[in-house]
């Protein structure tokens, strides 16, 4: 099992706390709030040392693939830098966020907005794969989704290039059945954020609260997916608790 622990919590001088964690323990690193040198340092002392693999989580602040006004020559130009990072350190693959809220300008459709999702995403597919990395295609937290779950596994899991990340936090903000996503991408799902919420917002709560059932998704994980990373995306958490779920996610696995 690729065991990971997100940087959520930690950007700026505090990622440091990202250093000590145990060393057979994977790292994603958020890639789009420090310039070059900032991440050319973090990412060696990161995995200075480390056993367990490195993931990108890339690019999405500011940026809606469902929009007609987003600057996707921008954004590609900004996924690249992502990708170089991610073929430089040999990470297991780089997260995309397929869209961002519903765009708000008048004539916007949901048919037009999906299109332009695909394409989008087919491109930055395809720019990865040209640059030797394997970009993985998430699920987004939104109440107004440019793609629910049918239309996620229907539409994009259409386009047989791509492959999945599954945020379960987002699935269960918006009452997705994440046993149904994991059988209709069966075989296409290399990785999963794991957190979880009350209902209310996406507030990345340790797996360890208990607020779902977690013995029935690893037991579909194990079924459906059972060589994907998984990386526990929490709002917060130390050392202390890193292990506690760590230790709870292997009980839950046996």
């Amino acid at each position: 099992m690729k065991l990971l622990v997100s940087q959520m919590p930690y950007f700026g001088w505090s990622v440091e706390n990202v250093f000590s964690l145990p060393r057979d323990l994977g790292i994603e690193i958020f890639i789009e709030f420090g310039n070059r040198y900032y991440y050319d340092e973090v990412i060696e002392k990161v995995m200075k040392g480390r056993r367990g693999s490195l993931s990108i989580h890339g690019p999405f602040t500011m940026m809606n693939l469902a929009s007609k006004y987003c600057d996707f020559e921008a954004v590609m130009q900004t996924y690249r830098i992502a990708f170089d990072y991610c073929a430089r350190y040999h990470a297991l693959h780089c997260v995309c966020h397929p869209h961002a809220e519903w765009p708000e300008y008048e004539g916007f459709l949901l048919e037009d907005g999906q299109k332009l999702v695909v394409e989008r995403v087919l491109k930055l597919d395809e720019e990865a794969k040209r640059m030797g990395v394997q970009m993985l295609v998430e699920n987004m937290p939104y109440r107004k989704l440019i793609f629910d779950q049918k239309d996620f596994t229907e539409i994009l899991g259409a386009q047989k290039e791509l492959k999945f990340l599954i945020d379960t936090g987002h699935a269960i903000l918006n009452g997705w059945r994440i046993d149904e996503v994991q059988k209709a991408l069966q075989g296409r799902i290399y990785g999963y954020h794991i957190h979880e919420n009350k209902g209310d917002f996406d507030a990345h709560l340790q797996i360890v609260t208990g607020l779902y059932d977690w013995k029935k998704f690893f037991e579909n994980y194990k079924k459906y997916s059972p060589d994907a990373a998984i990386v526990m995306e929490y709002a917060q958490w130390n050392a202390a608790e890193i292990a506690r779920n760590v230790e709870h996610i292997e009980e839950l696995m046996l």
